[in-house]
């Protein structure tokens, strides 16, 4: 069958605008649009009738078989949607849409009767054209892969959702004082700036509450649902450094792939823990004791958790009634629990006598080596 009568014999069988009839010939010639396309080949078939003296029976009809009439919402939704964009910031958009089943069920039936070698299917012809409509009237660019915003039109209900990609944060901080949750400082003040609708904060390791860091440790926070993507960063750590409890460092933006990253490097982290007892300590013995851990794993409880950090390196040092441990160990370590806390073993049990905790200090992290993951 050629053309002209494919086209006619649909014409006769169904009523469909010309946004539906040039999209079942899309593949044919795809850059001129499926409306034109559509009244293309009506305007032929007809024509071409005329010329041969052939009756017209086109079915006709107030709706479209195949989309309902849909394509003549297009504008309707465009300025939704514009509506529902002005409170976000946002370089990039795609349009996406849930078309109703039956209109699915219509579609795949049409083509099993008139063939499917050169049409485009509903959805993709809808979401394309929206979305080229709203990229001329906002000027922002379409992005396939990964958009900043992506808005949803739902032609069952006409409801319109926005899917706003996360705003990715990453930085590093000194955390300055043995008390207070640094964590909370930074994202309480990036979603205050980005308006986002929760944080998740992402670092290497643990860092327990009464511990403080000589180094910057770093970290990056994801932030859900962002109504604001440009944060003003150098700003922000000026406001974050003048407070006592912490500083920040390298703000910048970042990416999935980065935590990703983060969390599949092998780090250990190095520690130096200061100890006070009620007597004078016999440091000699107390090392004999303690050197034993080198090369080790620990067995931790944490909180319906159970780890088994590796500790690698483990110095002992003191005078008088002070203790110093520095000790390396896989991250995901807990000093606390090693000192005194439900770890196997642990310090206070290993040693035999009470102390106090006077402080635990984060010194550096390590990237292992490679001969260094095999133990």
């Amino acid at each position: 069958m050629d053309l002209t009568e494919r086209v006619k014999e649909i014409l006769e069988k169904y009523y469909i605008c010309d946004e539906c009839l040039g999209r079942q010939f899309h593949s044919i010639l795809p850059r001129i649009s499926n409306r034109e396309k559509g009244i293309i080949l009506r305007t032929y078939v007809v024509m071409n009738s005329i010329l041969k003296n052939e009756e017209i029976k086109f079915k006709k009809s107030e709706n479209c078989y195949l989309c309902n009439n849909i394509f003549n919402k297009i504008d309707f939704y465009v300025q939704e949607i514009k509506k529902k964009l002005k409170d976000y910031e946002f370089n990039s958009f795609l349009m996406g849409s849930k078309i109703p089943p039956e209109l699915i069920c219509k579609e795949e039936d049409f083509w099993e009767e008139n063939g499917v070698d050169f049409c485009e299917a509903l959805k993709s012809s809808f979401n394309r054209e929206i979305g080229y409509r709203l990229k001329n009237q906002i000027k922002k660019k379409i992005e396939f892969e990964n958009p900043d915003i992506m808005g949803v039109v739902d032609l069952g209900t006409n409801n319109i959702g926005l899917q706003v990609a996360p705003l990715y944060v990453k930085g590093s901080y000194k955390k300055k004082l043995g008390k207070g949750k640094v964590q909370e400082v930074i994202e309480n003040i990036l979603v205050e700036n980005s308006l986002a609708s929760e944080p998740v904060f992402y670092s290497i390791g643990r860092l327990e509450q009464n511990v403080t860091t000589s180094c910057y440790r770093p970290f990056i926070l994801m932030l859900r649902n962002p109504k604001k993507r440009k944060l003003g960063l150098k700003k922000i750590r000026e406001r974050i450094n003048k407070l006592k409890s912490i500083s920040v460092s390298n703000l910048g933006y970042s990416d999935k792939e980065e935590i990703e990253k983060m969390k599949t490097e092998k780090i250990t982290a190095s520690y130096s823990i200061t100890l006070e007892f009620n007597r004078k300590l016999e440091i000699k013995e107390i090392r004999k004791k303690l050197i034993g851990l080198r090369n080790k794993r620990v067995l931790q409880f944490l909180k319906k958790k159970t780890r088994n950090p590796y500790i690698r390196k483990l110095k002992v040092k003191g005078k008088n009634k002070k203790l110093i441990i520095e000790v390396e160990s896989t991250v995901g370590f807990s000093v606390n629990s090693f000192l005194t806390g439900k770890s196997k073993p642990n310090i206070r049990k290993l040693i035999g006598e009470d102390f106090k905790i006077k402080e635990i200090v984060l010194k550096s992290y390590r990237k292992m080596k490679t001969h260094e993951m095999y133990f």
